[in-house]
């Protein structure tokens, strides 16, 4: 009888299951209960969206019109911007996969569509938002804001929101410097110039979604 010298490794289909299973598992953790009150959205969670995600109530976890311009834009050696939408953000961070591949990025799709089957569409932007990173040592939008504005997030208003919603973008540093305080200046002015024309994509949560 020969000697197997290497490791057992199951068949990869049972390796993939697993390895699902597992990082539901991670994301099920990372879940915030009561997510679905109140069933309108904050302003910090309406400027994420426009700054994040502004079709996030019309895909299933997969934006294919934003995959689509990537690979338009890949094509043409004009790569602008990325298809990651909230639901595909909150499994990278839940489970802690950044490896920069494109099995990763195929597996988070897989990821974020079975987890619209689990969780309402705001139980995963709430979720996601209170494990985001802001900045150094920096999770969750109350975090954020108290970290930038010296205020909780209920008590933030439209501008506020905006600066907030720039920090996952450009994360706070340990040390803010100008570079940083510029960046999040011009992102926060684009936020709002987009406010007006956008705020009622978001005004009311589709009946589906509020629980």
């Amino acid at each position: 009888m020969p000697l197997r010298t290497n490791p057992f490794r199951a068949p990869f289909p049972r390796r993939l299951l697993v390895r699902i299973h597992l990082d539901l598992l991670k994301i099920d953790r990372c879940v915030t209960r009561w997510s679905d009150y109140p069933d309108h959205l904050d302003m910090i969670e309406i400027m994420v969206l426009i700054s994040e995600d502004r079709r996030f109530f019309r895909h299933n976890g997969v934006d294919w019109w934003s995959v689509g311009r990537v690979l338009f834009g890949t094509l043409k050696f004009n790569i602008h911007g990325g298809a990651s939408t909230i639901d595909m953000q909150f499994v990278r961070t839940a489970t802690g996969f950044y490896e920069r591949s494109i099995r990763r990025k195929l597996y988070e799709m897989l990821l974020a569509r079975i987890i619209q089957y689990r969780y309402s569409k705001i139980q995963i932007l709430r979720s996601y938002l209170s494990i985001a990173f802001f900045g150094s040592g920096i999770y969750g939008t109350d975090k954020a804001s108290i970290a930038a504005l010296g205020v909780s997030k209920y008590g933030v208003n439209i501008v506020g929101a905006a600066v907030v919603a720039s920090m996952l973008v450009y994360p706070r540093p340990l040390v803010p410097d100008q570079r940083w305080l510029a960046n999040i200046t011009r992102r926060s002015n684009y936020l709002l110039s987009l406010y007006p024309s956008l705020k009622q994509r978001f005004e009311k949560l589709p009946r589906w979604d509020a629980i």
